[in-house]
């Protein structure tokens, strides 16, 4: 769609009016749209789930499951004899692979990560981070108390700025607000 600049054809409040009434009925008409297709999709989704649940789908995820868990167990045995670390079947692969690496606690002597790392600051702090960052929860709460310091603020770089900022809410809105949750859910 090509961009379109605007004509600034509204110069009084009738026009205005008459304008937000055509932003009304243009969200009226989107959100229809969009709650119509989302009500489409979650109708077809239950009914799909429907059709799985009398089909016994339910049962078919519990003896997968149960199916892995069994092969597991059974290649934990049996993978020494082997050739491989995986061996293949006319139905598929099965076998075992070498996970990401990850940092786990040792539960003995950490049981929280927060434990871990007071561990880490006294024994190995060249494995702690250290990330400095702007607080700028303080630094607005300073403004909103008026004990803020704005011109050593300003030398760093750094002010508090607040402007009006246009919006819209057409009565419309909201349905489409909904309207679109609902599509992005389905």
């Amino acid at each position: 769609m090509a961009r379109m600049k605007p004509k600034n054809n509204i110069t009084t409040k009738a026009q205005a009016e008459e304008a937000m009434a055509q932003l009304n009925g243009i969200d009226q008409k989107l959100a229809g749209w969009d709650l119509e297709e989302a009500n489409s999709i979650a109708t077809v989704r239950e009914e799909h789930a429907k059709l799985q649940r009398k089909a016994g789908r339910t049962g078919l995820d519990a003896e997968k499951a149960l199916l892995v868990k069994e092969l597991e167990a059974w290649a934990d045995k049996d993978s020494a004899t082997w050739p491989a670390r995986s061996i293949e079947t006319p139905f598929g692969k099965l076998g075992f692979r070498v996970s990401t690496p990850a940092v786990v606690l040792i539960k003995k002597v950490a049981r929280t990560f927060d434990t871990a790392l007071q561990l880490l600051q006294e024994n190995m702090p060249g494995f702690v981070r250290s990330t400095p960052q702007i607080d700028k929860e303080r630094i607005l709460a300073e403004d909103r108390a008026e004990t803020l310091d704005v011109v050593s603020l300003g030398v760093c770089g750094l002010e508090v700025k607040q402007e009006d900022e246009f919006w819209i809410e057409t009565a419309a809105s909201k349905d489409l607000e909904v309207a679109a949750k609902k599509l992005r859910a389905a």
